[in-house]
């Protein structure tokens, strides 16, 4: 018997993801250990925040985006159903999140219209823009890759608070961050158990992971250019 031999048919999808993950999203889990364990935190958390409510102001236009792709290809995906009926509970659960981030931020003394001016970083664009290429030109459950990073290693009340100390801001410029970090865990379960309900053939189980991945070093990308425009 060859003991390094691994049944993938054995190991479920949800599982297969967190180890590719463990393993790819590699970059990006270094990358949070530098950026939280900058000297600088406190001076990095409005702009992680600002980050935050650019990419999450994309998150319902995102889904919605797979919804209606998964409508459109119904009668001929046997996939569709199950992604549209994930998407459209999502959506409600996302929906919002970004006014509030929005509203935490103005409680940290940001403007509104400027912050809304500003234009998002190319890597901003690059991270949200392939999954609109995925969904549109290829396959909408692409879009299942992205959300399990971005909601798969959430906060802790502990760091939360450690942000705000070093930070200094108000208890209430963190609501929106707390508030994932409560809510990601029982969001992460739902994924896992649709994830591994899908019938995924192994091209549309390496989509998931190539977006899932893509989506981790894109974002490490982007917390690296805050760590550097910090430091200039």
């Amino acid at each position: 018997m060859d003991g390094m031999t691994v049944d993938t048919n054995a190991v479920s999808h949800s599982q297969q993801l967190r180890a590719a993950l463990a393993t790819s999203g590699l970059p990006l889990t270094l990358m949070y250990s530098e950026f939280w364990g900058n000297d600088r935190v406190g001076e990095l958390v409005v702009p992680f925040l600002v980050l935050m409510h650019q990419v999450v102001r994309a998150s319902v236009p995102l889904m919605e985006a797979a919804s209606a792709k998964a409508a459109e290809t119904a009668p001929r995906d046997p996939l569709a159903a199950r992604l549209q009926a994930y998407m459209d509970a999502h959506i409600e659960e996302e929906r919002h999140h970004d006014t509030w981030i929005m509203e935490d931020l103005e409680s940290a003394g940001l403007d509104r219209d400027s912050l809304l001016a500003q234009t998002p970083d190319s890597q901003v664009a690059a991270l949200v823009g392939a999954q609109y290429y995925w969904i549109y030109h290829h396959h909408p459950i692409a879009l299942l890759g992205y959300i399990r990073l971005l909601e798969g290693k959430p906060p802790s009340a502990g760091h939360i608070e450690r942000l705000r100390q070093v930070s200094g801001l108000p208890e209430s410029t963190f609501r929106t961050y707390q508030l994932h970090g409560e809510l990601d865990p029982d969001h992460l379960q739902e994924f896992d158990t649709l994830l591994d309900a899908l019938d995924l053939n192994q091209e549309q189980f390496e989509l998931v992971r190539q977006s899932a991945v893509y989506t981790a070093h894109q974002l490490a990308n982007c917390l690296g250019t805050l760590i550097k425009r910090n430091s200039e």
